[in-house]
């Protein structure tokens, strides 16, 4: 199951302007939900499906209070609260929990952290990192391409191109997000966005020439992080008396994470020109996100015209007289 360290709220992401107060050991409690708990009921002494396996966020209304209870109230509470088992405690705007809160959380090893924050503003950036970190995800051989604004999924058996196309659809201004191992991550139940691990990024192994970085060679404006995933051209070689789509009529696709993706079977052989074949397919998908299918569009004005010249064969017929 998927899930995120509480360090790493503080480690790694540094929009959450987090400060660890307490309950160090706790730093390696996991985290597998996006949602937070709010626990104003549960500091009135109601705690009755209390969600504690969520990150307690305390706002301005929690703290204000805690702010009015006295020492004893506040010792019962902070004891009630940290009897469950908390992944983390987190205080919005500045505010500086109470003593009492900090030692009762250091003896459970629960986390206690403050944020520079408004409660609204950490609840979405942290629901967003959530989101991301728990999100289904997947690897697929192949490699990833902006193309005019189009993520291109390259696919296909070792050794077929998929690299070689890809540099050269830099070299004609797209940019590379990942070769040879693309990380798929499925945000929203129907968005996939490709990228890569840290350690290979923007580096491209191409046979006879070695391992290259398309950074360093092409600039920052030839590379993305991350993208999302629009398309997957398939690469093959040409198989003599293998039917391949002509029309393009019949939308294939592939199921990705549970996403149904347009598919492209593109068989090679040497004088085709992958990335202009590439290209085309990126402008077309374009096209038909707007509305216009050529392959369709031709298929109804031909449909049109056979009818057409059914409907004069058949006055012409009716206009004949019989001797």
């Amino acid at each position: 199951m998927s899930y995120l360290e509480i360090g790493s709220l503080i480690n790694d992401h540094p929009e959450l302007q987090m400060k660890l107060l307490a309950g160090e050991r706790g730093l390696q409690n996991h985290l597998n939900t996006i949602d937070i708990n709010r626990p104003g009921l549960a500091l009135a002494g109601f705690l009755k499906n209390f969600a504690n396996d969520r990150i307690q966020v305390f706002g301005k209304g929690e703290f204000a209070y805690l702010d009015e209870r006295n020492e004893n109230e506040l010792r019962k509470i902070a004891k009630d609260l940290f009897s469950y088992q908390i992944p983390g405690v987190v205080f919005t705007h500045a505010n500086h929990p109470f003593p009492i809160f900090q030692k009762e959380a250091s003896k459970r090893a629960i986390p206690i952290l403050m944020t520079d924050l408004s409660t609204h503003d950490f609840i979405l950036r942290f629901t967003q990192i959530m989101s991301e970190a728990l999100a289904p995800r997947t690897f697929i051989h192949g490699g990833l391409i902006d193309v005019f604004g189009v993520g291109i999924l390259i696919m296909g058996p070792s050794g077929i191109g998929k690299s070689e196309t890809a540099l050269e659809l830099i070299e004609r201004g797209h940019r590379l997000v990942t070769d040879d191992i693309v990380e798929v991550i499925c945000l929203g139940e129907t968005g996939l966005y490709g990228t890569t691990n840290q350690t290979i990024r923007y580096y491209m192994e191409l046979r006879g020439l070695g391992i290259i970085n398309i950074k360093d060679l092409f600039g920052t404006a030839s590379i993305r992080s991350r993208y999302s995933i629009d398309i997957a051209i398939c690469l093959e070689e040409w198989k003599q008396g293998k039917e391949y789509e002509r029309l393009g009529i019949d939308q294939k696709e592939i199921d990705i994470l549970g996403v149904k993706l347009p598919q492209l079977l593109v068989p090679v052989r040497p004088g085709r020109n992958l990335p202009v074949l590439i290209e085309t397919a990126a402008v077309n998908h374009r096209s038909q996100k707007m509305g216009f299918h050529s392959a369709q569009s031709l298929n109804e004005d031909i449909i049109k015209e056979i009818q057409r010249k059914k409907k004069l064969l058949a006055k012409g017929k009716e206009g004949k007289t019989i001797d």
